[in-house]
């Protein structure tokens, strides 16, 4: 029972692997203008040791989140206690473009992912003074169909019948038994083409990435 389990759920790791993975990335969005937005002329002088970040997103008004990391401490095995981060997202901008007072430093900023409901998280340094942060956005597409179902199927039952080839056909040859060298050796190849086949159309048809970019100067 464990050995008929075993080959139907190995094929199915495989997809689901293959599925995970295939993400095409595309070259990076093109870098943004230095185009300050009206609020980045507007706003005052920033106060002794802070500095004000003019955040500005070129896909729209969209919200920008400021990330925090926080600690939990975790009691090891051994009784000595470690610390895990987490990210913790606060508003910033509830649309940007925004002006926001910040001290001098590293801070992450959180956008989001257009076509995914993600955050991606970006160190920023923030000077003294007056400076803008402009971004363009990141972009997942998953606009997959019927190349991509048939990728998986093939995928799960080519990588199950190789394993049921590979399987019967040594035991066949080890046993001088015919039949069962036929026909492990006629399921090995079968599956290995309908996993070639599984794979190259999974990747053929797979989700894509554009990596977003940005700019950041002094208006």
């Amino acid at each position: 029972m464990l050995t008929r389990l075993a080959q139907p759920v190995g094929g199915l790791a495989v997809v689901a692997v293959l599925s995970a993975a295939c993400v095409r990335q595309l070259p990076a969005a093109p870098t943004p203008a230095p185009i300050a937005p009206p609020v980045a002329t507007s706003a005052s002088a920033p106060a002794e040791g802070m500095g004000r970040l003019v955040v500005d997103v070129v896909d729209g008004p969209l919200p920008v989140h400021r990330v925090h990391m926080r600690p939990r401490a975790v009691a090891g095995d051994d009784g000595r206690v470690r610390f895990r981060f987490s990210e913790a997202p606060e508003p910033l901008c509830p649309a940007a473009p925004c002006v926001a007072e910040i001290p001098s430093g590293n801070i992450l900023l959180g956008f989001p992912v257009i076509g995914k409901s993600s955050l991606e998280v970006e160190l920023v340094h923030v000077d003294p003074g007056t400076t803008v942060y402009r971004r363009s956005l990141s972009l997942y597409q998953d606009n997959t169909g019927a190349l991509r179902t048939w990728g998986i199927v093939g995928t799960a039952v080519g990588g199950t019948a190789t394993m049921v080839g590979a399987t019967l056909l040594p035991i066949g040859l080890g046993k001088d038994m015919d039949g069962m060298t036929t026909a492990g050796g006629i399921t090995l190849g079968a599956g290995v083409a309908m996993l070639v086949f599984g794979i190259w159309a999974i990747r053929k048809d797979a989700p894509t990435y554009r990596p977003g970019s940005a700019n950041h100067f002094s208006p």
